[in-house]
């Protein structure tokens, strides 16, 4: 069996395959204890989120899977490709605007809104998905480059502003900023 269910907080199912959830230590846990367990079930409880932030982050684990299968030797082997010239990669990847690669890419597609960013990354850290987290942070510095603090604050608080999340959709207003 390649997949598992997820089933979140709020009782959505996310199915992701088994191999993805070892970049989460508490995902690969769960699913120790499951495969340990005498019912051997094909759901796992993932009460550290909901489904919509379950389905970004899994999309995500997906996404990092494909991109170092891809990093790989030709013949299979395990171990990613180191380039002749390290130095030169360095420099490649130091200048590179894009937060693209195997070791935790995030680009602009999950900033869309800063609230749900702050989700993501509070989901990611409760699941132990370091990747994620490093990620997130290293795309936030590169973002702030050449912004000064009024800017970012000015944006941050547009973006919070043109967000009608689930809670604000049901009427209740946004107190605290």
């Amino acid at each position: 069996m390649d997949t598992i269910q997820l089933k979140s907080r709020d009782g959505k199912i996310v199915i992701a395959k088994r191999i993805i959830l070892a970049r989460s230590t508490v995902l690969q846990k769960k699913l120790d204890e499951l495969n340990d367990s005498t019912e051997k079930g094909d759901t796992l409880e993932v009460s550290e989120a909901d489904g919509e932030s379950l389905g970004k982050i899994i999309q995500w684990m997906n996404r990092m899977e494909g991109s170092s299968q891809e990093e790989t030797e030709p013949d299979g082997a395990s171990e990613p490709m180191i380039p002749n010239n390290q130095e030169q990669e360095m420099e490649r990847v130091a200048n590179n605007n894009t937060t693209e690669g195997c070791d935790g890419a995030f680009d602009k597609e999950w900033f869309t809104s800063f609230p749900q960013f702050c989700v993501l990354v509070a989901v990611a850290n409760r699941l132990r998905l370091a990747d994620f987290v490093d990620a997130a942070v290293r795309f936030v510095v590169e973002w702030r480059v050449g912004k000064n603090l009024e800017d970012i604050r000015e944006m941050m608080d547009n973006l919070g502003s043109n967000v009608r999340g689930p809670i604000q959709a049901d009427g209740e207003a946004d107190t605290e900023r």
